[in-house]
């Protein structure tokens, strides 16, 4: 019985997509500043990532595990590890680009290395499918809120809104 629910499960889930390749360049301005990053600090970043297959979780997103990295200011920078989506009728789209192992921001004996995070929210069902966007119209759609967290491995992080975003994706 468990073989036969498994394997049900397995077919109603998507099939995993074929890879996805993306740059994306970003600009965040701060909110929460940590040190000589203060509120209102522009920040430039980017990232470059590889989807290699995906997964469903619970509460209907969907997990897209990637390789490639994730940089602020060329100096912070870390593996892109995952991207999560969402895509529902009664809350909030979401995509998500995680990376972990950051490397590169230390303050008062802090260190920032990660998560960090670029958090894109779209209006319900903004996204059709849980995949993620493609087009550069299909990443703009994604305006509800978009946010970047760097957490360091006291509780702080630096955070801030994403004021500019471009992609190009094959």
């Amino acid at each position: 019985m468990r073989f036969a629910l498994l394997l049900c499960a397995a077919f109603a889930v998507p099939a995993s997509l074929a890879a996805q390749t993306c740059a994306l360049e970003f600009t965040i301005e701060v909110t929460r500043g940590v040190g000589d990053i203060p509120p209102g600090t522009e920040l430039m970043g980017h990232a470059e990532f590889t989807t290699e297959g995906s997964f469903r979780q619970e509460g209907g997103s969907t997990a897209h595990l990637a390789t490639g990295t994730m940089a602020l200011n060329d100096t912070i920078s870390g593996p892109v590890w995952a991207l999560i989506t969402t895509s529902r009728d009664f809350t909030s789209d979401l995509v998500g680009i995680y990376a972990h192992h950051v490397t590169g921001f230390t303050f008062a004996g802090s260190r920032f290395d990660g998560p960090m995070a670029l958090t894109l929210y779209g209006t319900p069902g903004t996204r059709p499918e849980p995949v993620p966007p493609m087009t550069q119209d299909e990443w703009d759609s994604l305006a509800l809120r978009r946010t970047f967290q760097l957490h360091s491995n006291n509780g702080d992080m630096l955070a801030g809104d994403v004021t500019a975003l471009q992609a190009d994706c094959t």
